[in-house]
Parts: C-alpha cells; sequence; structure tokens
C-alpha cells in the first residue's frame, strides 16, 4: 500500500538578473542528513503545519481570505487548508532561507537593515526550538503575510512507490528588494541565486543534484525574460496534478510525466 502523501508546499523565488536577460531563482541545498531529498538543490519549502491553516490564520494574511484561495486552489480539501498552502510556503521560506514577505502595518514589504534583520532573523532559532510559533511571531510584530503576492504555478505528487511521499504545491513571488537570503545550517546548509537554464545545465553535468519537480519547474521558467513576465504567465492559469509513473528498464528507474515529458 503506498505511503500516505503529506501536504506541503514550496516556494519558488524570482529576481531579475542583475545583467539583465533573464530571471534567477533561489535555491538551497538540503543537509545531508535530511529524510528526505538530502544534499539536493531545492526551492525553499516542506510540509503544511496545522497551525498553518487553524483558526485565525486569515487575520494574519493580507490580500487574500480563505475562499479566494480556495478558488485558486479548488482541489483543497477545504477554504483554511488552501489559504494554509500560501501560509506554509511563506513560513518555510523565512524558516529554510531567511527571507520572509510580509508587510509592516504600513503596508510596505518588511525590510531587513541594521538591527531590524537581527531582531527578526533571531526568531528561527526560538520557531525551531517550539519556543514560539511562526503565527505568534507575525502576530507580536504587528505583520501581515503577503500571500497576496504569491502567484500558484505547479501541483506534484511524489510517486506511489516512495517511502517518503509529498503532495506539494508550488508557487512563485518576486523576492523583496532589501532582504537577503540566509540559510539556516540546521535544514538548509548553502543557497544560491541561479539563472534556471545554469542550474539545468549543471544538473545534466552532475554536480547540481535535483529532483525531478525541481528540473521541470526550472525547464518552465528558462523562457522568461523578466520576473513580471514569469507572473503574469503563471496568473490564473490552470495548474494540473502531476502524479509520474515509475517504471524499471534494465534494473534502472524510469520516470513517465503527463503529456509525454519524461524525465531519463
Amino acid at each position: 500500500m503506498p505511503a500516505e502523501a503529506r501536504d506541503a508546499a514550496s516556494l519558488i523565488l524570482l529576481r531579475d538578473r542583475p545583467s539583465g536577460g533573464g530571471v534567477e531563482v533561489l535555491m538551497v541545498k538540503r543537509h545531508a542528513r535530511s529524510g528526505f531529498a538530502g544534499d539536493m538543490q531545492v526551492f525553499p519549502g516542506g510540509a503544511v503545519d496545522e497551525g498553518d491553516c487553524g483558526e485565525g490564520i486569515a487575520e494574519l494574511c493580507d490580500g487574500l481570505g480563505v475562499e479566494e484561495a480556495m478558488s485558486i486552489i479548488s482541489d483543497a480539501p477545504d477554504p483554511a487548508r488552501a489559504l494554509g498552502f500560501f501560509v506554509a510556503a511563506i513560513r518555510e521560506t523565512f524558516e529554510e532561507a531567511g527571507i520572509l514577505l510580509a508587510r509592516e502595518a504600513s503596508g510596505e514589504l518588511v525590510s531587513f537593515t541594521g538591527e531590524r534583520a537581527d531582531h527578526i532573523i533571531s526568531y528561527r532559532d526560538a520557531i525551531r526550538e517550539e519556543k514560539l510559533s511562526f503565527n505568534e511571531m507575525i502576530a507580536r510584530e504587528g505583520l501581515k503575510l503577503a500571500v497576496d503576492s504569491l502567484v500558484y504555478f505547479a501541483h506534484w505528487i511524489t510517486p506511489e512507490f516512495s517511502p517518503i511521499r509529498f503532495d506539494t504545491h508550488f508557487f512563485l513571488a518576486p523576492a523583496p528588494l532589501h532582504q537577503n537570503a540566509l540559510h539556516d545550517d540546521f535544514e538548509t546548509t548553502d543557497h544560491l541565486w541561479i539563472a534556471p537554464g545554469e542550474a539545468l545545465e549543471r544538473s545534466e553535468d552532475g554536480d547540481f543534484p535535483m529532483l525531478p519537480p525541481t528540473i521541470v519547474n526550472l525547464m518552465a521558467l528558462v523562457r522568461f525574460t523578466s520576473v513580471e513576465m514569469a507572473l503574469s504567465s503563471a496568473e490564473g492559469k490552470d495548474v494540473p496534478v502531476i502524479l509520474p509513473r515509475v517504471s524499471f528498464e534494465g534494473g534502472k528507474a524510469r520516470l513517465h510525466l503527463p503529456e509525454e515529458r519524461e524525465k531519463p
């Protein structure tokens, strides 16, 4: 019997290349001892926590309510869970990469400058040690999660043969201008901004290991020449569920994707 797939969310942060002519994505390297995707290059993300979709979560969100979230992720089990995918993507990105998509009371995105940066980042250890929750941090700082800045992009479910499975919703979002990524040295051991095409080339060369969903999502981003173009192209599009099928030929596993998109 296949393992149950846990709900998860992942955020693909985008920025225009400093040199122009395309976009870059933020990627983090999973810790070698991770139970899933150890040493792999991934987008920040992880399993949905109950706090991501619990009572009162909508009050911590800006620009998107539970019913609107449900209209975007129509296959979610309920509206609170639909909004929870957005919240989980933001929370995991903060915990793993140190970037927080949230707004001050003024409506401006959080800016990490000077002591403000150290103050906000210091919460990560407390959250990991369960001394307080992510939601408590947001409320304490008087912030609102910028869930309306996320664009629903892809939906993947881990193949049924895998002992650890995730039902993952991927989102795009523009990176905030006044924050720098900082991996946590716990779940993630490195980070970098990289052009999708370069990541794919390095993957082919064997020095940038990635899972199939990461590869396919990067392939879909190669053609975009700006963050604005990528976001507008994805806005409101139909997002099908991708559940790969695996076959074994000559002792080698082969992954079969829908619409005849295959990765050997």
